[in-house]
């Protein structure tokens, strides 16, 4: 299961979710580094987590072509992009980078994160029907957010 409980970010004051923020960041760009070096590749730009996206990413340039890799804040998850649109992301499969990335990370992929979210109304609000564990703050917030696929809900820019 993808939708785990704070994927959104909303912890709901969970603090078995609580993490090492710095510590993972320094290892995302640790291994992407050394991952994308052997690829003959090279690092573009890092991007922090920040108040409106709340995961590290960082464009990079492989046999010509850029693309994204994104690294999530709570749960070890690592998607690719061709772009970074908050209001529109493209993810992708790279199968190299796939297969070093898993060694160390869950690679999600292009079909899973395309996923289009199922809602269903009850009472005075939506349910989720997608496969999940979100807690209530996140299924309240997700009314409230553009939120359209598994991939919108957990690289959102939700402030």
């Amino acid at each position: 299961m993808i939708l785990k409980k704070g994927v959104t970010g909303y912890t709901g004051g969970d603090l078995s979710l609580e993490c090492d923020w710095e510590a993972r960041v320094v290892e995302f760009k640790r291994y992407s580094y050394m991952f994308v070096q052997q690829l003959k590749g090279e690092i573009l730009e890092w991007y922090m987590a920040d108040i409106d996206i709340g995961y590290a990413h960082t464009h990079i340039k492989i046999d010509e072509k850029e693309l994204y890799i994104f690294h999530h804040n709570i749960y070890d998850y690592i998607a690719f992009t061709v772009n970074r649109d908050i209001t529109g992301l493209e993810f992708i499969d790279h199968s190299l980078l796939k297969a070093l990335f898993e060694t160390r990370y869950e690679v999600l992929t292009a079909a899973q994160l395309a996923e289009p979210l199922v809602r269903q109304s009850k009472g005075s609000g939506n349910i989720l029907l997608n496969e999940n564990d979100l807690n209530d703050v996140e299924l309240y917030y997700m009314d409230y957010f553009p939120a359209q696929t598994v991939g919108d809900l957990i690289f959102n820019y939700w402030d």
